[in-house]
């Protein structure tokens, strides 16, 4: 999956400065968001499609075609962004057996049992196991909101949140 420049978890998808500062730094052409309920909304998909930069391409798929899609070398050229709006569905296609280089976790709201590891990411004791998963197939995690940030390890996000 020589094509995928970036896999990013960030609840947000297709957002403004953000997205438009990692869709430059890594001169993406595409943009795939993998989410199930998505992929059967046309009109959320479509505000997403019409969200992305000028000129860029955008699908919105479900985890299964984005399985498909891999093991049939879909995403084998090109500069494509992947988006996932959570960690599970990440994850998901991790035990399918779909192995990322490395995995950017961008923004995750805030709620009871959350800890923020970062400005603008919080994660709880479940999301760190379902990281590990990623991490353990191959994949380094790490969190950063933007590119001018420092990345924090997933190491460092656990710790922060075990205490």
């Amino acid at each position: 999956m020589e094509g995928i420049k970036l896999v990013r978890i960030d609840f947000r998808l297709i957002h403004g400065q953000v997205i438009t500062k990692w869709s430059n730094k890594i001169s993406a052409t595409r943009i795939v968001v993998v989410n199930d309920a998505l992929s059967q909304d046309e009109f959320m998909a479509d505000i997403y499609v019409m969200a992305a930069p000028p000129g860029m391409t955008v699908d919105v798929i479900s985890i299964d075609d984005f399985e498909a899609n891999a093991k049939n070398g879909e995403y084998e050229k090109g500069n494509i962004l992947v988006l996932f709006r959570g960690i599970k569905d990440a994850k998901a296609i991790v035990e399918r057996g779909i192995k990322f280089k490395q995995v950017q976790i961008g923004g995750l709201g805030s709620g009871d049992g959350r800890t923020s590891v970062v400005k603008g990411i919080s994660i709880d004791g479940e999301d760190a196991e379902d990281l590990q998963t990623i991490e353990a197939s191959g994949a380094e995690v790490t969190f950063q909101v933007t590119p001018e940030e420092k990345k924090l390890s997933l190491d460092g996000a656990v710790k922060k949140v075990r205490g």
